[in-house]
């Protein structure tokens, strides 16, 4: 596998990638304001943010898209936060998370990021275990911001 940052042309695999995963996510992507054009138009190859690739044969494999100077809820230079991270459904179980979670840390410790940011929800046990396994801790609960029963869950990992 070979993970390479994201590239304008890209943006129509990026799109059948996410379309793949999107019901995975809560609520899913294609529901949330903008839709999943503007998450990877809005994304995908800009100063600030973009999108590593995982390929395998040509094949979208996983992707992990970000923001730098963003923690998810405000500016704050320094620090990056995860927008989106998957894996194709039949490619789970090869460690291509953390293989795109550690490429995602080189680049942004180069960049002079410190910090990363991600969320997740409490009904997702296995992007709450993943993020644990990469080192990332849980920095803030957000009690059924999802929906009754559903908590937004915040993790943080430093590079320090």
């Amino acid at each position: 596998m070979e993970i390479r940052e994201g590239l304008p042309d890209d943006l129509g695999r990026l799109i059948d990638f996410m379309e793949l995963v999107d019901h995975e996510f809560v609520p899913p992507l294609s529901l949330r304001p903008g839709g999943i054009f503007d998450r990877v138009s809005g994304t995908l190859a800009k100063v600030d943010s973009n999108f590593l690739i995982g390929e395998s044969n040509g094949r979208v494999v996983g992707a992990v898209g970000y923001r730098k100077n963003w923690n998810g809820i405000e500016e704050v230079m320094g620090e990056a936060y995860i927008s989106f991270i998957a894996v194709h459904p039949g490619y789970r179980g090869q460690n291509i998370a953390r293989l795109l979670d550690r490429a995602l840390a080189k680049k942004l410790w180069s960049d002079w990021m410190t910090h990363v940011n991600v969320t997740t929800w409490s009904t997702n046990p296995g992007a709450y275990r993943m993020y644990q396994q990469l080192g990332y801790v849980v920095s803030k609960t957000l009690e059924d911001h999802r929906g009754p029963g559903v908590d937004t869950i915040y993790f943080r990992k430093s590079f320090k």
